[in-house]
């Protein structure tokens, strides 16, 4: 199937390059709130706040996916499970960033990628989660071609200040020491091969 214009067509590929299991989301290729229609400029990481007291992987799909009462899915591009494995929800724009500021941009919803992990928002995250995390964060901002310090929070993006706390327990600066450490230890070749394989649609 072809991707509409503006919609991310790397996704699924992206996430592979972590070396996790991957889910392909029913529909992921043209589900969104329309396309991008700017660079992508950051990737944003959140906690889906279900309790753990609900069994699965990844219980939060069906929210992430259709939304809340209170506000329409998608609300991610990403999906990250409590054993790692990476669902691919949207290639179109998502609402996850709401009111945000960050590296100069405003209203990240059209600006950046979201990735909604699966967390209670205690601040516990499983071994499989804190490995394939700052992984997914790494392969796609090479994808967008950003470095890692373009990796931020939704509790320090958010405004007004305070207004979020995601992802409870995981601090910016680990985030992005891990995702940049992840990238470096790539051999050459295949980062060569990555960026031979970036597709063309926004970036």
């Amino acid at each position: 199937m072809l991707f509409r214009s503006g919609y991310i067509g790397w996704l699924a590929d992206a996430a592979r390059e972590t070396g996790q299991p991957v889910v392909e989301v029913p529909g992921w290729k043209n589900r969104g709130h329309g396309p991008f229609r700017c660079k992508l400029e950051a990737v944003i990481g959140h906690h889906t706040a279900t309790p753990d007291d609900v069994e699965g992987d990844y219980p939060s799909l069906e929210m992430v996916v259709h939304g809340r009462p209170d506000l329409p899915g998608p609300l991610c591009h990403y999906g990250l499970g409590r054993n790692g494995t990476i669902y691919v929800v949207a290639a179109g724009c998502a609402w996850h960033a709401g009111q945000s500021e960050f590296a100069g941009f405003r209203d990240l919803n059209r600006r950046a990628l979201g990735i909604e992990a699966e967390s209670s928002g205690t601040g516990q995250w499983t071994e499989a989660q804190l490995d394939a995390y700052p992984k997914l964060v790494a392969v796609a901002l090479h994808r967008m071609r950003r470095g890692a310090e373009r990796y931020v929070s939704h509790r320090s993006c958010a405004t007004p200040p305070g207004r979020k706390d995601d992802p409870k327990g995981i601090n910016d600066s680990w985030m992005r020491e891990r995702a940049s450490a992840y990238l470096a230890d790539q051999p050459r070749k295949d980062r060569c091969s990555l960026r031979r394989r970036h597709d063309p649609r926004p970036t």
